[in-house]
């Protein structure tokens, strides 16, 4: 099938052109868990400074918002359209914000990669020093932290971890939700 838009209910809806994976949503409890506020200083990279925070913790995943705070520089990816049926939508060139940026919204979540280690992704909204809007796909390595402190909120958890794993139905590489046992 190729991806398309479908009217369902009134509401445009986007087909991906591979089989559905359901449940697409995983609603579960899991026992305990550890909040943590982050307030990174300014000139810090927001990424590197999250892998040193994290290091040492005993958690299987994590997620986040960014709270407050400002860039001195970022980069980003928008989905752009491509011309390929298998796969319609794909990350365009990086942004580059190079200046101030005020944080609309943030959200974090740090997955496993196939060897474990921590994975950050990240998606926000934000504003440029010319006030325009931003958005979309953060990415956390390149973002320094700017002429106020960032503050983050993370929630981290065990018994399920959030693994890259290939989408059949995207065609992309996304963080699906493994069940874990705590070692």
């Amino acid at each position: 099938m190729n991806a398309h838009f479908a009217e369902r209910s009134g509401v445009r809806t986007f087909i991906h052109g591979g089989p559905s994976l359901t449940p697409r949503l995983l609603d579960l409890e899991v026992p305990g868990g550890e909040e943590i506020r982050i307030v990174l200083p300014l000139g810090s990279n927001v990424g590197a400074s999250l892998l040193k925070v994290l290091e040492g913790r005993r958690f299987a995943s994590a997620v986040g918002r960014i709270v407050c705070g400002n860039a001195a520089y970022l980069s980003y990816h928008r989905m752009i359209s491509t011309n390929k049926p298998e796969r319609p939508y794909d990350y365009g060139q990086p942004v580059i914000l190079d200046g101030h940026v005020t944080f609309i919204s943030g959200a974090i979540t740090v997955g496993r990669d196939a060897q474990g280690a921590p994975l950050l992704h990240g998606h926000a909204g934000f504003l440029d020093s010319d006030g325009e809007q931003h958005g979309g796909h953060l990415v956390l390595d390149t973002l320094i932290v700017g002429n106020e402190p960032m503050t983050i909120s993370l929630c981290l958890f065990n018994h399920v971890a959030y693994q890259v794993q290939p989408d059949a139905e995207t065609h992309f590489n996304l963080l699906h939700p493994v069940f874990q046992e705590v070692s």
